[in-house]
């Protein structure tokens, strides 16, 4: 006598998350909306930022050479071009990065992906401590986009938002 197949195996989906489904049908919690919409305006902050320091890129790049002669007055002029290149592009760059991984990363947190939210954590801690490095080559609109960053990813974190990330 042969045995019949085995009997399927129980579930190991987590039994508190409701089902997909039942999360696209429900409404979506104003702190989600609220997070949404500030990741958003830090993407447009950090453009802005970057457009800023742009139309005082001369100015940038003096400040960072004069920084970069008193850090190592022995430089040669070639070693203090490249430093102040490297963090032209690391101001320039980051901002523009920063704010694009942002705004992609909100659109993922807006459906309920858990991992946007958590990888959105990460980016608010890049934010903050980017803002601290180039504040004084960019002005203080950076530390305007990294406070919207922090407060965007409590917003993720409150009661009315557990729900929805399941």
């Amino acid at each position: 006598m042969t045995a019949g197949p085995p009997p399927p195996r129980p579930s190991t989906a987590r039994l508190s998350a409701p089902p997909v489904a039942a999360r696209r049908e429900a409404p979506r919690p104003r702190v989600v909306a609220l997070s949404y919409w500030l990741w958003w305006v830090a993407a447009l902050v950090a453009v802005v930022t970057v457009v800023l320091a742009l139309t005082r890129i001369d100015a940038m790049q003096d400040e960072l050479a004069r920084i970069a002669r008193e850090s190592d007055p022995d430089a040669t002029d070639d070693t203090v071009d490249r430093v102040v290149d490297l963090s032209v592009l690391v101001i320039i760059g980051g901002g523009i990065l920063l704010g694009v991984v942002g705004a992609v990363l909100a659109v993922g947190m807006r459906a309920g992906r858990g991992w946007a939210r958590v990888t959105l954590i990460a980016l608010t801690l890049l934010a903050v401590a980017y803002a601290l490095l180039v504040v004084s080559a960019t002005g203080g609109l950076v530390l305007g986009y990294a406070a919207v960053t922090v407060v965007a990813a409590v917003c993720m974190y409150l009661p009315g938002g557990k729900r929805w990330f399941g």
